[in-house]
């Protein structure tokens, strides 16, 4: 049972990786750096079903290692990871771990003399679940979406620090996504939700699962068939809506640049676009404009265009 309880959660830890990326590297403090795009993670000399969870190019030049671990590790595994990593591809590696289950402490440094080794880590005890749900309910309210780094907490704030017991934050999670207006969103978001909350549901919140969500397509299909059929349905969509916010990002990063930083409401109004080849337009725009005010005005023009 242990066994399928860490299998789910890789399978969630790593579409969520995919697909909300740029927010990890944000949450966990790797400020300025952006992920560009993921990289190979088989090894020379390790075995297929042993290789590293998750890799991604950053936009500094480096590679960040991502692992997700449910219980304390030892770090020699990583660290032969790493050194296969540098041999491979030359470059610096930063490694975070992720730790859940309430896990509050783990070692992060391996000294050996001639060389140190060190990783950083993350604790998901450290974060406030029930703060995570009412940021995301708050922001459904007033805006009616969320942005990419309340999606990816309300996601894992389950797994938070919080008051309430573990399968009733799951539940009450769910019914948060719930309130999400975009149906493809709204149902990846739930799957993630039940997929990394799963193991704490007994037979009673799973009827109430049932009752609160009027049977989402997703969440029922997860209830009955496991975690990867609902996943997949999602993994496309949020893939998507993953680089179309990325790209919205570096327009803002551009037009901070050269301008200064854009007024909230344009900054608004450029993560609301969602149509990649009308964000590429933008992204040239910002690279060729003379001041934030010709940028507002293009941007306007191409809305009354679009309806």
């Amino acid at each position: 049972m242990a066994q399928t309880v860490h299998q789910g959660e890789d399978i969630v830890f790593k579409c969520v990786s995919r697909i909300l990326g740029n927010d990890l590297v944000r949450a966990y403090g790797l400020n300025p750096c952006r992920i560009v795009g993921p990289a190979p993670t088989e090894l020379p000399r390790v075995p297929l079903e042993r290789r590293l969870d998750y890799l991604f190019r950053l936009d500094d030049g480096s590679l960040l290692h991502l692992e997700f671990q449910s219980a304390p590790t030892k770090l020699e595994r990583f660290m032969v990871y790493d050194v296969l990593l540098c041999e491979r591809d030359r470059r610096k590696v930063r490694t975070v771990v992720v730790y859940t289950g309430g896990i509050t402490r783990a070692e992060d440094c391996l000294d050996y003399g001639c060389f140190v080794y060190k990783v950083k880590n993350v604790f998901m005890s450290a974060f406030d679940g029930d703060a995570a749900r009412l940021t995301a309910a708050s922001a459904l309210r007033d805006r009616g979406r969320l942005s990419g780094r309340q999606r990816l907490d309300l996601i894992f704030s389950p797994l938070m620090r919080q008051k309430m017991a573990p399968g009733e934050a799951v539940l009450a999670a769910l019914e948060v996504a719930a309130e999400i207006g975009d149906d493809d969103d709204q149902a990846f978001c739930q799957a993630a939700i039940l997929g990394l909350g799963d193991k704490f549901l007994a037979g009673d919140l799973r009827k109430k699962i049932r009752e609160a969500l009027g049977m989402n397509r997703f969440v029922e299909m997860l209830l009955e068939e496991g975690l990867e059929k609902g996943l997949e349905k999602g993994l496309e969509r949020g893939r998507a809506e993953g680089k179309a916010e990325g790209k919205a990002e570096d327009i803002l990063l551009l037009l901070g640049n050269r301008f200064g930083q854009p007024a909230p409401a344009l900054q608004e109004a450029v993560r609301r676009e969602k149509q990649e080849n009308r964000l590429t337009d933008l992204l040239l725009a910002a690279a060729g404009v003379g001041s934030l005010e010709e940028f507002e005005a293009l941007l306007s023009e191409e809305t009354k265009k679009g309806h």
